[in-house]
């Protein structure tokens, strides 16, 4: 296991810097933060940032959308259901709405 820190084979995070994925995962976490260099930083800001822009353009500009509907579904739990009028679609989706909020809550605290 290359991400261990006890591996002998390590994977670079940086061929630059010379950072391993070992060296992150013995840091203390503030540590590790700044160790990932600001390329790393922007790379993972860039694919957060065009997630987002895909899942605004899917959730508001497109019709019959339904929010935190992103189109992966590969389980199909959701195939061939009206989202908007099914019952135990609502109820699901509230239910899912109220356990995000308790983790928020808890991770808060």
């Amino acid at each position: 296991n290359a991400f261990s820190p006890a591996s002998d084979q390590a994977w670079l995070l940086s061929s630059s810097s010379g950072v391993t994925f070992s060296d992150i995962s013995t840091a203390a976490p503030l540590d590790a933060i700044s160790m990932v260099p600001a390329a790393g930083w922007l790379q993972i800001f860039f694919v957060a940032g065009w997630f987002e822009c895909v899942a605004f353009d899917r959730q508001w500009n497109q019709e019959g959308r339904v929010p935190g509907d992103y189109g992966y579904d590969p389980l199909g739990f959701t195939k061939g259901k009206d989202m908007e009028k099914d019952e135990k679609m609502l109820s699901l989706r509230m239910k899912e709405i109220k356990n995000g909020r308790v983790a928020m809550m808890t991770i808060a605290a």
